[in-house]
């Protein structure tokens, strides 16, 4: 089966009248393995969804692996007709998409990637208009946005006390970089396509990352610990790029058969990572690996640095030029609260989950 991708609208949300979509064969890029939890778990059952739902008049192409663009450079890709469609993670491309890369840098706040998947997608739809402004600056429209699962210290030796982190070089970028140096760390800003490597030749001692990355990104091969204390997750993950233009040949019907998925794409990553990740431990520990949790000194350090995160994230707005952006970080702390709130009710109930996300934010946006 061909997988491949479709670009999506302006920034006002509303497309004006019918016409008819012709076959199209379309292109999906994303930098990831075709075994990682976001594609294998993700967007191969969307785009296979979405060939089945249009009665084959969407075809995709995946291009999986970096094959056609890196982390930095599918952005672009997608806005520039490189590619119909791609993944993105926006702290990557912070020049292109400065206003979600800065709510998206607070990854320590993130303890439940499940909320904060969800609150970072009503923000960004329904209540963040600089954001679509940088969408569709950059010629795309943006859906299913996802998280990676809990961030943990996966390291090559013994790494748990703060006398053990001290000068470490450690893997973490935007606010989680800052962290790892408040902890006594040195934070190395690599991509997660770039890990392994780096582990390997040294360059790194530990990663910050998802467990499901022992197994994914084969972090496994080189480490011997995992820390089992959140520090929090990542939730900057677009799934949809899409080119603009190639949205606005859709139909009505087809645009409605993409919103109709998001929030499926955005629970199938949530509700993987975790059962992945328990997984990746239990292999780690079989191959000799072992669980540690933090001292208590850096246990009180995260607390601290958690507690003080939306302040700096506040005052980087305001260096910024983001005249919003205290009501912004405000709002975004306000839904991340909401969301946390309506998990205490959907829990594991996969369904539940995206039945919140489709009532509380896909319907309302008008196609």
């Amino acid at each position: 089966m061909k997988y491949q991708f479709a670009a999506i609208g302006a920034a006002a949300f509303v497309v004006a009248g019918a016409t008819a979509t012709p076959a199209m064969d379309l292109t999906f890029g994303t930098y990831v393995s075709p075994t990682s939890t976001t594609f294998a778990s993700g967007s191969k059952l969307l785009l296979e969804r979405l060939e089945e739902q249009t009665n084959g008049e969407m075809t995709w192409e995946a291009f999986t692996g970096g094959a056609m663009g890196g982390p930095k450079e599918l952005l672009g890709n997608a806005g520039s007709g490189v590619l119909d469609a791609s993944g993105v993670v926006d702290i990557y491309v912070k020049s292109s998409l400065p206003h979600s890369s800065l709510m998206s840098s607070m990854l320590i706040v993130g303890e439940d990637p499940l909320a904060m998947a969800a609150a970072m997608t009503e923000f960004q739809l329904l209540n963040c208009p600089e954001c679509l402004e940088d969408h569709e600056n950059n010629n795309v429209f943006a859906m299913g946005f996802s998280a990676t699962g809990t961030y943990h210290l996966i390291c090559k030796d013994e790494v748990h006390t703060a006398e053990q982190l001290a000068g470490k070089k450690v893997r973490a970028v935007g606010g989680m970089g800052r962290a790892i140096q408040e902890m006594g760390g040195t934070a190395v800003s690599i991509t997660t396509a770039e890990m392994y490597e780096a582990m390997q030749r040294g360059q790194m001692d530990c990663a910050t990352g998802s467990a499901a990355w022992l197994d994914t990104y084969n972090l496994k091969d080189f480490s011997k610990s995992i820390v089992s204390d959140s520090l929090g997750s990542y939730f900057g993950i677009i799934g949809m790029a899409i080119n603009l233009d190639v949205w606005n040949e859709f139909s009505d019907e087809h645009k409605q058969i993409m919103k109709a998925n998001m929030a499926q794409l955005t629970a199938d990553i949530g509700y993987a990572y975790e059962p992945e990740g328990e997984v990746a431990i239990e292999n780690l520990k079989a191959a000799g690996g072992s669980v540690y949790e933090f001292d208590q000194t850096l246990k009180d350090k995260v607390a601290e640095l958690r507690a003080g995160e939306y302040d700096i994230a506040i005052q980087q707005a305001k260096e910024m030029g983001w005249e919003e952006g205290e009501e912004r970080v405000m709002k975004f702390r306000e839904l991340v609260e909401k969301w946390h709130g309506l998990m205490e009710e959907i829990g594991d109930d996969k369904d539940a989950y995206v039945a919140a996300l489709n009532r509380e934010v896909y319907d309302k946006i008008d196609l």
